[in-house]
């Protein structure tokens, strides 16, 4: 009886996990699948884009600002180069907002995937543990149920462990782009030939690598959770009937217990508490009787 209540405990333990995995892994084919994450990165690389093409603008005012102060070293048109600095100021800046805007374009992207990451990686922790009780099942002589159970949650499992590898990928990268464009901001602004143009350049180069890699692994996660989505299903709705039969299972053990504890165990005559009909069925019984009985 005990044995029985403990392979219920772990089934329903094991049929929760694969529940959980099963609902996390549509998510996952939600989130991955739609069109706005990834029309969203797009969008972000055509901002990228526009960002690296503001280097050609600052590097030019850059070399009209370096000529202007070698001439005003001379005393010669100071106040030239003095409106080529505020130009080139003026142009730098506009690129540092053009960056600073892209990852708060990102923030509803980035908030999906963490939050599909999290769940992920609770279902991954959570499978592990089904597994021990999967393990535990296959050793119980009590158990009669799937003996493929281990397998299946080992093989989901592992579909969720890929998703999550990869969405934790694509996170990394997004908060990796978020990292560059805020040093990007808190650099120096100093008026040295050359260095400004550089550093878009550079940082543009930079986040563009960050976007088609998050981009690229997006579109790579997908594929498996869609391939193996019915596989999952199967093995999800395999462990809930065999939770549900060792309920049954331990529910028809009690009964059993109940029934042959009643059968050995009678309850006194005078203890039984009677029905309503059986009451008035020997009322009807016993008066026909009582009649006679006067009559005489």
């Amino acid at each position: 009886m005990v044995n029985l209540a403990e392979v219920a405990g772990r089934t329903h333990e094991v049929a929760s996990a694969m529940d959980e995995a099963k609902n996390v892994l549509v998510r996952a084919e939600r989130v991955l699948g739609e069109q706005e994450v990834d029309h969203a990165l797009t969008r972000r690389l055509s901002d990228v884009q526009s960002l690296a093409d503001s280097a050609e603008r600052v590097s030019a005012l850059e070399q009209d600002a370096s000529r202007k102060r070698q001439a005003a070293a001379t005393g010669k048109d100071v106040a030239q180069s003095d409106e080529a600095d505020r130009a080139l100021v003026s142009a730098f800046s506009n690129s540092v907002g053009e960056a600073a805007n892209i990852p708060s374009a990102l923030r509803e992207t980035w908030e999906d995937l963490a939050d599909l990451r999290d769940r992920l990686d609770r279902s991954s922790k959570h499978l592990g543990t089904a597994a021990e009780h999967a393990d535990a099942l296959d050793r119980m002589p009590e158990y009669d149920g799937d003996k493929n159970l281990l397998a299946n949650v080992r093989g989901v499992k592992g579909v969720v462990d890929k998703a999550h590898e990869a969405v934790a990928d694509v996170v990394e990268r997004v908060e990796a782009v978020r990292t560059i464009t805020s040093r990007f901001e808190q650099d120096p602004r100093h008026l040295r030939s050359g260095q400004m143009a550089e550093q878009i350049t550079s940082t543009s180069s930079r986040l563009r690598g960050e976007l088609v890699a998050a981009q690229n692994r997006v579109r790579e996660a997908h594929g498996p959770v869609v391939a193996n989505k019915s596989a999952v299903e199967k093995a999800t709705q395999q462990a809930i009937d065999g939770a549900v039969a060792a309920k049954d299972a331990e529910r028809d053990a009690k009964d059993l217990t109940k029934s042959v504890q009643a059968a050995t165990n009678p309850t006194p005559r005078d203890q039984q508490v009677q029905s309503s009909s059986q009451e008035e069925l020997r009322r009807r019984l016993d008066g026909p009787a009582q009649e006679a009985g006067v009559q005489r």
